[in-house]
């Protein structure tokens, strides 16, 4: 009885083990204006987190800004506690993080929640 203790138990650490080693975990990719255009629909259903490199070229609203790279320009939305971090200038290169929201039937569009933002910290700047 003892053994067969220890070894069903062995077996439901092994298969733990295997199961959180071959869990999903999420992927984040690195992409483009015009990638996340046209992959907008699949990249909200899988919740993928995406990485972008350009520049904010100007604000929207309060936590809305648009975001620009060479193939085309989206809907940024910034946490609060990132707004200060954004580049009162379109010549600073930022990188931002987030995922991507596709409310194609409500008329919003296509935009990013930011979840993180940075850039180089060595260019003379002013923040917003």
């Amino acid at each position: 009885m003892k053994k067969l203790f220890i070894l069903l138990l062995s077996a439901i650490v092994i298969a733990s083990v295997l199961l959180l080693s071959f869990a999903e975990t999420p992927s984040v990719k690195k992409a483009t204006v015009k990638d996340v255009i046209e992959n907008a629909t699949l990249l909200d259903k899988n919740d993928e987190e995406i990485i972008l490199t350009g520049t904010i070229s100007s604000q929207i609203s309060k936590k809305k800004f648009w975001f620009e790279d060479n193939t085309g320009q989206i809907i940024i939305e910034v946490k609060n506690s990132l707004i200060p971090l954004v580049p009162s200038t379109n010549q600073i290169e930022v990188e931002i993080r987030g995922k991507v929201d596709c409310q194609a039937n409500s008329g919003d569009g296509i935009k990013i929640d930011v979840k993180d933002l940075s850039f180089d910290q060595d260019e003379d700047i002013q923040l917003m």
